[in-house]
C-alpha cells in the first residue's frame, strides 16, 4: 500500500510521482503529536531535486504538505506530463 503525491518541479515543469508507505516511512514527530515524513525526489528527464515533506497526525491523516522547488499537482497533471512525453519520444 502507499500514497502517491505529485510534484511539478518549477524549473522544468517536469511532473515526478512520490510514493509514500504510511507503515515504513513516516517517522514520530519530537513531541510524538503524530508523524512526518520527508522525501527528496529527481526529475527522470531533468534531475532537478524537490522535496516533499507531509505531516499528519497521530491518526495518521494529512495535517499540512510543503513542497520545495515544486509546486504540488494532481495525478491528472502527472499524467498529462506522461502523455506529453510518450508522444515526444515517439
Amino acid at each position: 500500500m502507499g500514497l502517491y503525491y505529485y510534484v511539478r518541479v518549477r524549473r522544468s515543469g517536469e511532473v515526478v510521482r512520490i510514493r509514500i508507505n504510511p507503515n515504513n516511512d513516516l517517522s514520530l514527530t519530537d513531541d510524538e503529536s503524530g508523524y512526518f515524513v520527508r522525501k527528496v525526489a529527481v526529475g527522470t528527464r531533468s534531475f532537478e531535486r524537490v522535496e516533499l515533506e507531509v505531516t499528519y497526525d497521530k491518526n495518521r491523516r494529512v495535517i499540512d504538505v510543503q513542497v520545495q522547488g515544486g509546486d504540488l499537482v494532481d495525478q491528472a497533471a502527472y499524467e498529462a506530463d506522461q502523455a506529453a512525453q510518450a508522444a515526444k519520444e515517439r
